[in-house]
């Protein structure tokens, strides 16, 4: 399947209402940082979508758990 970069973004945006960063330094949380390590990488590369079968298992169960709660969005290739 492909993970559409919007997606990715919707997605970090949801972690990051749930999991706000903290600190003196507003550190990212586990959650955020592994999300946006993988948007990251889409932006240097230029990529519109991305496999997510070569993603980390963590990274999937957070997007499973964002498209669950939050129903995804349109144009995500799991989107309901």
């Amino acid at each position: 399947m492909e993970l559409r970069i919007q997606a990715l973004e919707a997605a970090i945006n949801y972690w990051r209402a749930r999991q706000p960063a903290r600190g003196n330094e507003y550190a990212l949380s586990p959650a955020v940082s592994q999300l946006a390590g993988v948007y990251a990488r889409m932006i240097y590369f230029r990529q519109e979508t991305i496999a997510e079968t070569g993603l980390a298992p963590s990274i999937v169960a957070l997007l499973d758990a964002w498209r669950r709660d939050a129903g995804g969005i349109q144009g995500d290739s799991h989107a309901p």
